[in-house]
């Protein structure tokens, strides 16, 4: 990864910082001693805690409402005596970076903010440079908030040890991605859900020449894949590797690109792309452009997300009522492995600037927000925004009113943190025939995970992007046929001389420390 500046930390601020902010009365923890802004005497509270934050725009709000007047707004700083000054900020992301970054250096720095994971680097660097508060020994008093993060996650917030963000976790917890297969392709075909790798192949085959789709046309695919080789990991997890990912391997820590296992993978798909079971296509094809192959009913098996069943899987039974799709589980390789790419456990970092003058507030905000209770209504409303407008209960489940949900869609602006405990609610509200419970719950038992996870070493930050390229350029050529396979052998010792030798050196130290 390459360094980021402060302008690309801008771009990236968004949606979960308000909802950074709408976080924090202590109902389940006790106000710290110095939390003097939240004191009770009598009746009265005490004046609320001014709370300042920046953040992009781009929601549309109710006539008479606006970012900082709407319900949900009101209701944090109602339930947490706190007045949120919020900036709606530009929502095009280089305007607003550069926004964002006028106002560091004009020393108007909003007290919160959230960065994607992806944005790793900066938050190291800013909290070197001490413009991040360091939260070691002030979260202790906020349970809420420190049970909603997965402890192996609080790993990739630490700069020399000490935390310095708060990880917020996926809308689906530790869900991933999910091998689906049009199961009426099969019936029709009379084949069985295919296990292994041969098994795959074979249905791949039969759906690509067998005209499972009733067209009378050659318009459908074996298997098909993008340009992102982590969209359709499963054919590398069949041996046990994911490409960027590190692994372990006899007590070490080591990364998956330059192993023989990887070699094995690109050998084996390289064969389906000769054999044009794999979509030649796949080196510039956009993701938008695979989800649309499954909409549009030319493919039965593919790697998609865990919410599919509401994108692209539902515009194609839409498009064809016949339509059956199943998660199964991903095809196991010649020694026993299978897998599809984990996520990291986390999706973006709250982080609290070192300027900020009520710390205690902010960390009350953001331990009011991480529990159930509380993100139930941002998701389903509250009093007369509650049942009956929000949602409507359809045989014991909930189900949101989609015209009332979209109306105030801003409200999700407002919501921040994720419990540990899987929303069933929230995913039944979607839609209970999509049955996105069950999708989550079994893309979460085959997910290969990055063993490491802690934060960018420093020769990542210098050397990771070009490694990443060199990674990607190499892999393409051995699959499409423009290297031959013992190219492979060549990328690794240019890859380990190009930095990965001393990446791997940090690495295993921070394991060795972690464990």
């Amino acid at each position: 990864m390459k360094k980021k500046a402060m302008i690309p930390l801008a771009a990236v601020l968004s949606l979960s910082m308000l909802a950074a902010c709408g976080s924090g009365t202590s109902n389940n923890a006790g106000p710290s001693s110095t939390d003097k802004g939240q004191e009770v005497q009598g009746e009265n509270k005490t004046k609320p805690d001014v709370i300042k934050v920046f953040m992009s725009g781009g929601a549309n709000f109710p006539a008479g409402e606006d970012i900082n007047n709407n319900p949900w707004t009101q209701l944090i700083e109602k339930e947490n005596n706190v007045d949120l000054q919020i900036e709606y900020g530009p929502s095009a992301a280089d305007e607003f970076m550069n926004k964002l970054t006028l106002k560091f250096a004009s020393n108007d720095i909003p007290d919160l903010f959230v960065i994607p994971a992806s944005y790793q680097n900066w938050l190291m660097e800013n909290a070197e440079m001490g413009a991040l508060m360091e939260l070691d020994g002030k979260l202790d008093s906020y349970s809420n908030l420190m049970n909603a993060v997965y402890p192996s996650a609080w790993e990739a917030a630490k700069n020399n040890g000490k935390i310095y963000a708060i990880p917020v976790l996926n809308d689906g917890n530790k869900a991933t991605d999910n091998v689906y297969i049009r199961k009426d392709w099969l019936d029709k075909l009379g084949l069985e859900v295919p296990k292994t790798l041969e098994e795959f192949e074979n249905v791949a085959r039969a759906f690509r020449d067998q005209d499972p789709n009733g067209t009378n046309k050659n318009d459908t695919y074996g298997m098909i894949a993008y340009e992102n080789m982590l969209g359709w990991s499963h054919l590398f997890g069949a041996f046990g590797v994911i490409p960027g990912y590190w692994v372990e391997k006899d007590g070490k820590l080591v990364q998956a690109d330059i192993q023989p296992e990887m070699k094995e993978a690109l050998a084996y798909i390289r064969k389906l792309h000769e054999d044009k079971l794999l979509d030649n296509e796949w080196p510039i094809t956009k993701i938008a452009a695979y989800n649309e192959k499954v909409a549009n009913n030319q493919v039965g098996i593919y790697e998609g997300s865990w919410a599919a069943p509401r994108s692209e899987i539902n515009t194609s039974k839409q498009n064809d009522p016949e339509a059956e799709w199943i998660p199964i589980a991903p095809p196991v390789g010649p020694n026993g492995k299978q897998g599809v790419a984990g996520g990291a456990e986390y999706k973006s970092f709250a982080v609290i600037s070192s300027q900020a003058k009520n710390l205690d507030a902010i960390l009350r905000m953001l331990n009011w927000m991480a529990v159930p209770e509380t993100i139930d209504k941002f998701v389903f409303g509250f009093d007369d925004l509650g049942e009956g407008f929000m949602y409507t209960m359809e045989d014991g489940k909930y189900a949101l009113n989609f015209e009332n949900h979209n109306k105030y869609g801003y409200r999700q602006q407002l919501m921040f943190m994720q419990p540990k405990e899987l929303n069933a609610k929230k995913m039944e509200s979607l839609g209970a025939q999509f049955n996105l419970v069950g999708t989550i719950e079994h893309s979460s038992k085959y997910g290969i995970s990055n063993q490491y996870l802690g934060a960018p070493t420093p020769t990542m930050v210098e050397k990771q992007s070009s490694l990443n390229k060199l990674r990607e350029e190499t892999f393409i050529k051995i699959i499409v046929g423009e290297l031959p396979i013992d190219a492979f052998d060549s990328f690794v010792e240019e890859y380990k001389q190009k930095g990965e030798d001393d990446i791997a050196r940090e690495v295993q130290e921070w394991y060795d420390t972690a464990k």
